[in-house]
């Protein structure tokens, strides 16, 4: 039987835990973005040890077994997650809720339908991996930022090109970012997850944002670099909105 808990110093309130174990763990009553520890029981030890290796700050402690993380290996039997490179890119159609509302739910599944594919069919193009679909946007995986951006300015381009022929299409906002993951399962998990995620977050509808680390060296061009102190991230960031037009 595993235990666990969690370090609040070291927890930065990413959620991976509660996302991967929703029924191990949830936020902590009374605290802004802290995870808390609710049933270690309610998965089995497999899903607990992911949920633990997830957390970008390594905020969830173990108890009772030796080999488990990093720095409890001791003997062969249980390995660390993979590390990868990779160039992650978010994108999420804006006030798609203000939309639904509009156009009706018909309409709804009928622009959304089209926005999957269109947008699949481009990950697809570029090479790109897709690791999530939560709701109206995507969480994909690049093997550089040279082909995540590629696609990103594809996208932008394919929906005004479908706005001039068809009338209408939704506003996108993109995020991309160039870092290093765990691979948990089928699934990417880390800071640099993280951090790409808030960076689409601070865009807004028709634009492409990216951390300028990652723009530098790519056929790319931006904006000047502007510093953005992003949500559950102790460090600011400077990203540059990139020319796609």
């Amino acid at each position: 039987m595993l235990r666990a808990r969690v370090d609040r110093q070291r927890c930065i309130g990413a959620g991976t835990c509660i996302t991967l174990a929703p029924t191990a763990f949830d936020w902590l009553k009374g605290e802004f973005l802290k995870a808390d520890v609710v049933d270690t029981g309610s998965v089995d030890e497999e899903q607990l040890r992911e949920a633990a290796f997830s957390c970008p700050t390594a905020a969830i402690i173990i108890e009772e077994v030796e080999e488990l993380l990093p720095w409890q290996l001791r003997s062969s039997g249980v390995k660390a997650p993979r590390r990868i490179m990779a160039t992650f890119m978010f994108t999420d159609i804006v006030k798609s809720t203000n939309l639904i509302e509009a156009i009706g739910d018909e309409a709804w599944e009928s622009v959304l339908r089209w926005h999957n594919e269109a947008l699949r069919g481009l990950f697809n193009a570029h090479r790109g991996e897709e690791i999530d679909n939560p709701g109206d946007g995507f969480f994909v995986s690049f093997e550089s930022p040279d082909a995540a951006l590629a696609c990103a300015v594809a996208i932008q381009r394919k929906l005004t090109e479908h706005r001039q022929t068809a009338g209408f299409a939704p506003q996108i906002r993109i995020g991309v970012h160039a870092s290093s993951a765990s691979v948990v399962g089928k699934s990417l998990a880390g800071k640099g997850v993280h951090e790409a995620a808030r960076i689409a977050a601070q865009a807004n509808g028709g634009e492409i944002l990216a951390s300028v680390e990652t723009v530098t060296g790519t056929a790319y061009t931006g904006s000047s670099p502007k510093t953005l102190t992003l949500k559950g991230i102790s460090e600011p960031m400077d990203v540059v909105r990139v020319d796609w037009k």
